[in-house]
């Protein structure tokens, strides 16, 4: 399957996150191209099956636990039929001190329930404080190992 992961990042930590679910579904066998938000397209959108989708939470206009705003604006931009048929998934960072933790993961999966996404293809990933935490490396792989063998089943 051709896998396309786009990603958020402030600190580099959401970066990081998305690089390893890339690799690891590489790994697996499925082709996979990995993006900046800044540099995601809809004619990227197009020409993949699943979509990743991977943002920190942070404050925004008032609000805890928001999905960094360009990926909200590349998310308006995308109707349902630019996502018919996509196998979806998100990643969030974040951190359990905040009110919202791991909001953004929330936003972005209201988001897909408009455009009509009624299910993901495996559960959201929301992961503590990424570089502080020992296991989170490999609490990433293991949900990208479980996507990659959701997508082949």
């Amino acid at each position: 399957m051709k896998c396309l992961v786009i990603y958020g990042t402030l600190s580099g930590s959401t970066m990081t996150a998305a690089e390893l679910v890339g690799a690891t579904l590489r790994e697996t066998g499925h082709e996979t191209d990995v993006v900046s938000i800044e540099s995601a397209t809809k004619d990227m959108v197009a020409s993949h099956d699943c979509i990743v989708i991977a943002s920190p939470s942070w404050e925004d206009e008032g609000k805890d636990g928001q999905p960094l705003p360009e990926i909200r604006i590349f998310l308006s931009t995308l109707t349902a039929a630019d996502l018919a048929g996509k196998k979806m998934a998100i990643v969030g960072l974040g951190d359990t001190a905040y009110p919202h933790f791991c909001g953004a993961v929330d936003v972005l999966e209201a988001r897909l329930k408009e455009l009509g996404v009624a299910t993901l293809a495996t559960p959201s990933l929301k992961i503590d404080r990424y570089y502080s935490l020992r296991d989170n490396e490999q609490k990433v792989k293991d949900w990208a190992t479980a996507l990659a063998n959701t997508l082949t089943s």
